[in-house]
């Protein structure tokens, strides 16, 4: 069976649907529940499919994550980074404009310390040259 079998398919019921309800004949009323049946066969076979897959992938899954416990402890991590980080980031983007918009204070004593005790030297030479 392929997409082009459901295709074909799908116009046999489509057209002889049609002709049904024009014409009122018991031959396309046949044809349109035959065309009817084999796709909803069809469709049950590829839902088996994805179920049938599903169950392998989440299988495996399991069986990965108990063969390697350090996956699952940096995927429950991944997880938390992924749930936790845009709050993180929220908050980082809100200190950082607060801080941005509050101007920074300098403190001068350092310096005013420097200058009073160049002050004070230059005056202590200028007396002792002085003497």
């Amino acid at each position: 069976m392929s997409e082009q079998d459901f295709a074909q398919a799908l116009e046999l019921y489509r057209s002889n649907y049609v002709q049904y309800r024009v014409t009122g004949r018991s031959e396309y009323k046949l044809a349109y529940e035959n065309a009817e049946k084999w796709l909803n066969s069809y469709i049950e076979s590829i839902s088996t499919q994805i179920t049938d897959g599903k169950i392998f992938v989440d299988s495996f899954l399991h069986e990965y994550a108990n063969a390697n416990p350090d996956l699952e402890v940096l995927r429950n991590r991944f997880k938390e980074i992924r749930t936790k980080g845009s709050e993180v980031q929220d908050e980082y983007q809100t200190v950082r404009a607060i801080n941005a918009s509050q101007p920074t204070e300098v403190d001068m004593s350092p310096t005013y310390t420097k200058i009073g005790v160049a002050v004070a030297l230059v005056g202590a030479t200028l007396v002792l040259t002085m003497l």
